[in-house]
């Protein structure tokens, strides 16, 4: 099949040089002949209308002249442009039948006609998942629809999670909705609600992305995606104190290191920015980071040195035998470590990242407490 479209395309190129050569050796008028035709009749025009004394003798003279200029003008444009008839014809004629046969026997050398394109293949497939994405969601959509209870809360949050991922943002915040008057919703569904429709929005909090998530945060204060967005709301009118505040407290409020920090740090950064406040790290809301330092050791300053450390080391078996308990608490192991390094205990410190080093590998890769116990391992082998 190639090769017979490939036979078509140098037949076609063939034609389109071929028949102009053979049209200009057949004595077609040209541009340049039919112009001349018509400046000579101008000529015989002046010399009627001299004879008939319509114009004088020396403007039918100027006339004239100014008429003769432009043919022999002409007629040297027309020999400068004119296509030759033997050597410059024949040219033509060799380049259009060898070029195509040329780049043929090429790519028939080295190129893979029966191989489609990889670019292309890939992005075959990829349309074949989102044609098959949008046939799924679209018939879970007609069936919830059409339940006489208005479909199950389980499926239009399916539906809606579905949407989100295939950004349809719009169709998202309608599944989203579905469920909201219904007893069995929740903060997370009114923030997920408004969440779609801020990205909408590319961003901007509509009214009503603005009272789904104060409906949240009324149905559980502090919730991260709720304070989040609703730092977008105050930003947007020029409250950007209030949206810094919001953000770093809900941030001085968590123990532990979760990865929505990260998040919340750059947005509030965004505003310190604007504010012209000093940048905030991890560092200084995350206690597994901050760990114990000489300044909480120094609160015991009003004991003596032998009680102040038995202190610091009563407060340190405490917290070691809680973690007995709960062996699984990550942020636990990762504090009593940074208590041990403290105190210059690097053996203990040592067995607490070990013990956090199979918890920590089970977390994702973006999330630094798994570096963070990876590097002092290695920094205490």
């Amino acid at each position: 099949m190639i090769y017979m479209l490939g036979a078509i395309l140098v037949a076609m190129v063939l034609v389109a040089f071929v028949v102009p050569v053979i049209r200009n050796r057949t004595g077609v008028v040209s541009h340049s002949e039919s112009a001349q035709a018509m400046l000579n009749d101008q000529l015989g025009e002046v010399e009627r209308d001299v004879a008939r004394g319509l114009i004088s003798t020396e403007d039918g003279r100027s006339a004239t002249v100014e008429i003769q200029r432009r043919i022999i003008a002409t007629d040297r444009r027309e020999t400068l442009t004119s296509t030759p008839s033997g050597s410059g014809a024949w040219a033509m004629l060799l380049a259009a039948f060898f070029v195509p046969v040329a780049a043929t026997i090429l790519y028939l050398s080295i190129g893979s006609p029966m191989i489609p394109s990889s670019v292309f293949a890939d992005r075959s497939e990829e349309l074949e998942v989102l044609t098959r994405q949008d046939e799924l969601t679209q018939r879970l959509f007609l069936q919830l629809s059409s339940e006489e209870n208005g479909g199950a809360t389980e499926g239009w949050l399916l539906l809606a999670n579905a949407y989100m991922g295939m950004r349809k943002y719009d169709k998202a915040a309608d599944a989203y909705g579905r469920v909201l008057g219904r007893d069995e919703a929740t903060f997370v569904e009114f923030g997920q609600f408004a969440e779609a429709l801020i990205l909408q929005e590319n961003g901007f909090v509509t009214p009503v992305a603005e009272r789904a998530l104060d409906r949240s945060l009324q149905m559980e204060p502090g919730n991260i995606a709720g304070v989040y967005y609703k730092s977008f709301a105050l930003a947007q009118t020029d409250q950007i104190d209030a949206a810094y505040s919001l953000l770093t407290s809900r941030l001085a409020t968590e123990d532990g290191l979760p990865a929505w920090m990260e998040s919340y740090i750059a947005q509030a950064n965004f505003y310190g920015e604007k504010l012209g406040k000093a940048p905030i790290s991890l560092a200084d809301y995350a206690p597994v980071l901050k760990g114990p330092t000489a300044e909480d050791v120094a609160n015991a300053s009003d004991l003596s040195v032998e009680d102040r450390n038995a202190f610091i080391s009563s407060m340190v078996e405490r917290l070691a035998a809680r973690l007995e308990d709960k062996p699984d608490d990550l942020d636990g192991w990762l504090q009593l470590a940074r208590a041990y390094t403290v105190l210059g205990d690097q053996d203990q410190a040592l067995l607490a990242y070990r013990q956090a080093e199979p918890l920590a590998e089970a977390l994702p890769d973006n999330d630094q407490r798994k570096a963070l116990v990876r590097q002092n391992l290695q920094i205490t082998k």
